[in-house]
């Protein structure tokens, strides 16, 4: 911990296929399984990935359609996509809608939140690293920088990243890559990025929290790879105010994209996705569709 990241990424022997900032390309290197276009990597029971919005209560307007509209939108824009989906308002303390929230889905760039947290706790303590090394993490987050990631990735032990933080959080369905050197193919849920944006909050000691929480909320477009990070909530919750962390990966015969974060302060919005193989402009705004559906209801929520 502590030493300048980016000065030392060629003594670092990372390969080309471990990933171009936020996107993972399968390439014959490093071949991931196949997926099927229209199921997920790893497909849930039928009863969890029913749509379970929570009921309504007196002080909410109705949220019955909530889940419904979101994933309608998704699935009208991308046909075949699989949602994985929570709204979550920490003013109350109440899960408002989901759509399969257990299922597991691949993280791509989310997985960065797990990297980030597990720089920031070694040996069982929590403390910022070096001002150079902060500066890493700042750029991985708000640039999505897939080198630094790497680099952080093999520093720090590769999958038992994404096992000690998993446990140290509590996560129930995140699970490490098959492929060590592909992180952006670890697994998560929403109902668990949700947790891990809980425990950031709530958590880790705010003086630590604060310059990760400040990189989400920079989160610069295009991302340092070049792609067009604005999508899902920057472009459809437009003028609010949030923290992100995006997630994009071209696998042979899938696209996942995913947006997360915090939204006003208030809700937690997870987006998970894995759509068949479109364009990545038709795959966006898919994403951003089911995103807009949120619109009226938050709204609705801020006046309550």
């Amino acid at each position: 911990m502590g030493r300048r990241i980016r000065r030392t990424l060629a003594a670092a022997g990372l390969t080309a296929a471990t990933l171009t900032a936020g996107m993972v390309v399968v390439t014959d290197a490093h071949r991931a399984t196949p997926v099927s276009p229209s199921v997920s990597a790893a497909s849930a029971p039928p009863d969890d990935t029913a749509i379970s919005p929570v009921a309504s209560t007196t002080s909410y307007p109705d949220l019955s359609s909530v889940a419904g509209s979101l994933s309608d939108a998704v699935t009208a824009a991308s046909r075949g996509t699989d949602v994985g989906f929570v709204l979550y308002d920490r003013e109350s303390d109440k899960e408002l809608a989901s759509v399969a929230a257990e299922s597991p889905y691949y993280t791509a760039s989310v997985v960065k939140l797990l990297i980030a947290i597990d720089e920031v706790r070694q040996d069982g303590t929590w403390a910022l690293p070096d001002a150079e090394a902060v500066e890493d993490l700042t750029d991985m987050l708000e640039g999505s920088n897939d080198a630094i990631a790497s680099a952080f990735w093999e520093r720090n032990g590769g999958n038992a990243i994404v096992t000690r933080t998993a446990e140290l959080i509590g996560l129930s369905h995140t699970t490490p890559p098959t492929d060590p050197t592909q992180w952006g193919m670890a697994k998560t849920s929403a109902s668990d990025v949700l947790a891990t944006y809980e425990y950031l909050l709530d958590v880790i000691p705010d003086e630590v929290a604060a310059p990760l929480l400040a990189a989400l909320a920079g989160a610069r477009n295009p991302a340092d790879d070049g792609w067009d990070q604005y999508f899902g909530i920057p472009d459809g919750l437009a003028g609010r105010s949030w923290q992100i962390k995006q997630g994009w990966m071209i696998l042979r015969n899938a696209l996942v994209l995913n947006t997360t974060g915090v939204v006003s302060g208030r809700y937690v919005v997870v987006l998970l996705t894995q759509q068949p193989s479109v364009s990545s402009a038709k795959g966006r705004a898919a994403v951003t569709a089911g995103i807009k559906t949120l619109a009226p209801l938050l709204s609705q929520l801020d006046a309550t």
